[in-house]
C-alpha cells in the first residue's frame, strides 16, 4: 500500500514538474516559480528557499532521513531546482541560480549510483548540463570533488 502511494505520488510530482518546464519555455516564469515554490514541500518536505540555505550535504541528510526511495526524489528535486535555476539565469539572476545548480548538481551526482540504466540515460545529459554551469566556480567542499569526479568518468 505505501509503496502504490509513493509510485502515484512521484507520478504526481513527474508531471508537475513536466508543466513546470512547458511554463518556463513559454516565457511564463513567474507562474512557474509559484508552482517551483508549491512542488519543493511536496518533494523535500521544505520550502525551496529553505532548501536553497541548506548546504548540500545537509539536503543530502534530510533526503536520506525521510526513508523512502530518496534516490527518486532526491532526481526531482534536482529537475526541481534546475529549473528554478534556468529561470532565475533566464532573468540574468546568475548569482541567484547558483545555489540551485549547486543543489541540483550534487544531488544528481549523488544519486547516479542508484539510477537505473534508462534513468541514466535521461539524468546524465542534466548532470552534463549543470556541471557546465558549475565549472567556473572556485575550489569549494561541495563540488570539487565531484566536479574531478564528474569529468573523470
Amino acid at each position: 500500500m505505501a509503496q502504490d502511494y509513493m509510485m502515484r505520488l512521484l507520478q504526481q510530482i513527474a508531471l508537475m514538474l513536466a508543466a513546470i518546464m512547458a511554463k518556463r519555455k513559454l516565457g511564463k516564469n513567474e507562474e512557474a516559480q509559484q508552482d517551483l515554490a508549491s512542488l519543493c514541500p511536496l518533494i523535500v518536505g521544505l520550502s525551496l528557499d529553505t532548501v536553497k540555505q541548506l548546504s548540500p550535504d545537509a539536503l543530502a541528510n534530510q533526503l536520506i532521513s525521510s526513508g523512502v526511495d530518496h534516490a527518486s526524489r532526491a532526481v526531482m528535486l534536482a529537475d526541481l531546482l534546475l529549473e528554478d535555476g534556468e529561470i532565475l539565469e533566464d532573468q540574468g539572476q546568475l548569482q541567484q541560480a547558483l545555489p540551485s545548480y549547486i543543489h541540483a548538481f550534487c544531488l544528481l551526482s549523488d544519486a547516479m549510483p542508484a539510477l537505473t540504466q534508462e534513468e541514466h540515460a535521461l539524468y546524465r545529459p542534466k548532470l552534463d548540463h549543470v556541471s557546465t554551469k558549475l565549472a567556473h566556480l572556485p575550489p569549494n567542499p561541495y563540488t570539487s570533488e565531484r566536479l574531478r569526479a564528474h569529468t573523470a568518468a
